[in-house]
Parts: C-alpha cells; sequence; structure tokens
C-alpha cells in the first residue's frame, strides 16, 4: 500500500499526499468513513488498484478536536482587536497544547488598528508566561518572519475566530495570494472564507494547516482536577497552598486565588479558568451517560 498524508477533505473525498510527492484523491473505507476517523494531517495507507482507497490509518502523534487536525507541532492562535477577542476560546486551545505538548504561538494580527497596542499588552499580561505572543499585520507583513522562523521546518495549525486574519497571514507567510480573504460584517462578525481544513505547504518543510473560522474548541475529556496543571502560570504559586491536590476553586489557604488577589496573576484569567473548570466538571459527570 502506498504511505502518504491527509492534506485536506471535502465532500467525503480525501485529498492525499504521498511520500513521493504525487497527490492522491482518495475515497475510505467504509469503517473509517462511518466512525469520521480520519481527519487532516492523518498519515494513512492507501490501496489504490484502479481506485484509490484509504485502508489504514496509523497512530496519531497529536489531535485536535474541532478544528480536526493530526499530527500538528503547535498551533498559531490568531487575535486581533476586531472581531472582538475571544480569550475563554484562547485559553481552551493552550490547555489543548499543554495537554499534548504542542507549541502554542499567539499572533495579535490588525497590530495597526487602534487598540491593537492595549491588546498586545494584555495578550502578553495573560499568556506571556505560557506562549509566544507576537503582535503581526499580514497586509502589512508586520512581524511575519519572525512567525516564519518559528514554524520553519514544522507543521502548525493556524486557529482562531473568522476574519481576525487567518487566510491574510497564510498570504503573507506565502508570499502570495493563495487564499480569499473576508472581512467583517454589518455586525462586526466575520463572514467564513475558508470552508475546510487544508494544510498549505510554505517550503522548507513548513507546513500550515488552515481552519476556518470557529467559536468553539473542544479539550478532550479529562478529569478537571488535572486542568490547573495546563495553566504552567500557576506553578509558582501552587506549592503555596495547603492542601495538595487543590483545584484553586473553592479551597482555602490556596497560593493561587492569594497570587490573583494581590495582583500576580491576572484576575480575568483565573475567572475563565473557574469558568473552564466548571464547564469540564459538567462533561465529566455526564461521561457515562
Amino acid at each position: 500500500m502506498i504511505r502518504g498524508q491527509i492534506v485536506k477533505e471535502t465532500g467525503g473525498r480525501f485529498f492525499v499526499k504521498t511520500d513521493d510527492g504525487e497527490r492522491m484523491v482518495c475515497s475510505a473505507r467504509g469503517k473509517l468513513k462511518e466512525k469520521g476517523e480520519l481527519y487532516v494531517g492523518d498519515i494513512v495507507f492507501v490501496d489504490d488498484d484502479g481506485s484509490p482507497v484509504i485502508e489504514k490509518l496509523a497512530p496519531r502523534e497529536s489531535m485536535l478536536v474541532r478544528p480536526y487536525v493530526s499530527n500538528i507541532d503547535g498551533i498559531i492562535i490568531v487575535l486581533a482587536v476586531q472581531p472582538r477577542p475571544d480569550f475563554l476560546l484562547a485559553d481552551k486551545m493552550i490547555v489543548g497544547c499543554v495537554q499534548q505538548q504542542l507549541d502554542a504561538i499567539v499572533c495579535v494580527n490588525k497590530c495597526d488598528l487602534d487598540g491593537s497596542d492595549e491588546l498586545v499588552a494584555k495578550v502578553k499580561t495573560e499568556y506571556g508566561a505560557v506562549a509566544d505572543v507576537v503582535p503581526v499585520c499580514a497586509a502589512d507583513g508586520t512581524g511575519m518572519q519572525v512567525v516564519r522562523e518559528m514554524v520553519k521546518g514544522r507543521f502548525f495549525c493556524l486557529a482562531g475566530q473568522s476574519a481576525v486574519g487567518k487566510s491574510s497571514m497564510i498570504n503573507a507567510l506565502c508570499g502570495g495570494d493563495r487564499m480569499a480573504v473576508g472581512g467583517l460584517g454589518k455586525n462586526l462578525r466575520g463572514r467564513h472564507t475558508t470552508r475546510h481544513v487544508e494544510i498549505i505547504e510554505l517550503g522548507d518543510g513548513t507546513k500550515i494547516a488552515d481552519t476556518c473560522g470557529f467559536s468553539r474548541y473542544e479539550i478532550p475529556l479529562v478529569d478537571p482536577a488535572t486542568l490547573s496543571g495546563c495553566y504552567v502560570d500557576f506553578d509558582e504559586y501552587r506549592n503555596q497552598c495547603r492542601f495538595r491536590g487543590c483545584t484553586h476553586t473553592v479551597e482555602e489557604c490556596c497560593g493561587v486565588k492569594e497570587a490573583v488577589a494581590e495582583g500576580k496573576l491576572p484576575e480575568e484569567r483565573y475567572q475563565r479558568y473557574l469558568a473552564l473548570y466548571d464547564e469540564m466538571s459538567r462533561r465529566w459527570e455526564k461521561r457515562y451517560g
């Protein structure tokens, strides 16, 4: 069988780039297709006996759910002044990175717009300890060379809300008009210009998975007690907690809560942690029902 990687999926057809550099349009064996087990980024084995069919899926090194992407090295999380940043969404993606030992880069795009300096400062305050933060402007190329160097020779997923400028960033990274560019609607919400997940190759072994704009990212179902371990910016203060295994929620004498009260940790990030802890607790309680 022929080994390759799924680089695009649309309408039940899978576009596979083989190890020899050829591109094939494949269907999938029934059991793989029915279970929805094939993601862009998957390494697969194809039987090309007349009509290419994906027969087997190789083990994944990493996996994202909503958006569905596998075998990445990290995530480029794109924020902008407009549309209004969804920091809880960014928190979830960074938690996913920590869980799967992926690198996280937070790009504040459209840094030429009013209010961007304040947003960059806020993002550095909240995420500087857990991710690389890079101000960029895809329209004029500001900061894009820094991003290129960070992702060179690796496979990253580009993710964020609609209209934050992901397609413009792809074009800036590629040096051409590879992707269609949308914008904000009248309600200042984004229009979807990317309709599917697709791997874009930039050369030098660099690959970017461009995802459609989304407002939901699903963290793998895990015990919520493990969530605080994904907030590495809490590490400095957790040894000051009285109780071993402190969740930093309702416990007294909590080093993390004291750090928040003293302004050593951002209050808003901690409040989002509590919201995410509650969300994960509800999912965990319903895992068998």
